[in-house]
């Protein structure tokens, strides 16, 4: 097994074993929650399997801790100054006590002492994906809910383009979209494509998967960032053929750009502010939290934290920006924390995002 598997199914081990007890913190009475809904909906074989990976942990453990560390601690020895067996020692108390395993010891930055006194009070991926958003989208006010069309809209980059134009949202427009090496729509037998910069991406799809952005040049040719040029059948072709190929819809958009003032907070593919909201008390909508996501590395057309993007906390009031990292995925250094774009060299630290 890859390291990752044995890492999803140790934890999937570590949270749904039932009988683990909480401590009566808010935080404890959730995980236990947790674990208890994700046991009740295995099924026996799973349950046989995740019992004897949970008795497995005292060989899984240290095969996760000397991977992990390998691929992160000198350069949290570098950065904190803490020494490689003093992490390894950390993961495992961590992961005794708090059933969290060496990659999020990493991407919680656990090796930073105030916050591994709290390491109990963090909620991991397959708890508030599976639970908690779960649970927000089916109950109201703790009364059932009927299932809402929106998690499908906004699963679409199609269909949500549709629902924002029928609210009145600004939008960016899509010029085809193609499905099984097929033009969809009215373009089917003039299908052209518009002299303009262009961005290819998936209808579904997460993380900037399958994104692709191309330049024009001139006439009817296109460039990418690798440097391949096409022309504009060829181009449309390898649309289709991808489509095709990877059974999947595909939607041809223009390129955005960078304002001017906030260029050199990318490597030049567009930024993003990712804006989180909630239902209050009073039954309104407010923003909670903010963070601006930016490109680096030469060969990356997307902000995504998978494709190796950085980002950045915004004050809600003023727009300012906080230093920026990119997680680190817990499979490598990373960036770490910088206070300037790593490719331009631009300031973020203290940067006030325009509008």
């Amino acid at each position: 097994m890859r390291a990752e598997e044995i890492v999803k199914f140790a934890s999937g081990a570590a949270v749904t074993w039932p009988l683990l007890p909480h401590d009566g913190t808010p935080a404890g009475l959730f995980h236990y929650c947790c674990r208890r809904e994700m046991w009740r909906e295995s099924r026996p074989w799973k349950r046989v399997g995740l019992v004897v990976t949970l008795l497995a942990w005292p060989v899984l453990i240290p095969i996760l801790i000397s991977f992990y560390t390998w691929h992160n601690g000198a350069g949290v020895r570098h950065r904190h100054r803490k020494s490689i067996a003093r992490q390894m020692w950390e993961q495992t108390l961590v992961a005794v006590k708090d059933s969290t395993l060496p990659p999020w010891y990493y991407i919680f930055e656990l090796h930073d002492d105030e916050k591994r006194s709290r390491s109990g009070e963090y909620l991991h991926r397959f708890e508030t994906k599976r639970f908690a958003y779960e649970f927000l989208r089916r109950y109201d006010g703790g009364r059932p809910v009927p299932a809402s069309r929106s998690t499908y809209f906004l699963s679409s980059k199609a269909l949500f383009t549709e629902r924002c134009r029928e609210y009145g949202l600004s939008v960016v427009p899509i010029l085809l979209q193609i499905q099984d090496g097929k033009v969809q729509g009215d373009t089917l037998s003039k299908a052209t494509l518009p002299r303009t910069d262009l961005f290819f991406k998936l209808v579904r799809g997460t993380g900037g998967n399958g994104a692709e952005r191309w330049v024009h040049l001139d006439g009817d040719r296109y460039q990418d960032v690798h440097g391949t040029t096409l022309g504009e059948n060829e181009l449309l072709q390898r649309f289709k053929m991808l489509s095709l190929k990877r059974r999947k819809g595909y939607v041809v958009q223009p390129r955005l750009v960078n304002r001017p003032d906030i260029a050199d907070l990318s490597n030049g593919s567009l930024t993003t502010v990712r804006v989180v909201t909630c239902r209050n008390q009073q039954g309104e909508y407010e923003a909670t939290h903010a963070a601006f996501r930016m490109a680096q590395g030469k060969t990356s057309v997307v902000d995504n934290f998978h494709a190796g993007g950085i980002l950045s906390k915004v004050d809600l009031q003023t727009g300012e920006l906080d230093r920026a990292t990119d997680g680190a995925m817990a499979l490598g250094p990373g960036t770490g924390w910088c206070e300037y774009h790593p490719d331009t060299g631009g300031r973020i630290l203290g940067r006030k995002l325009p509008l």
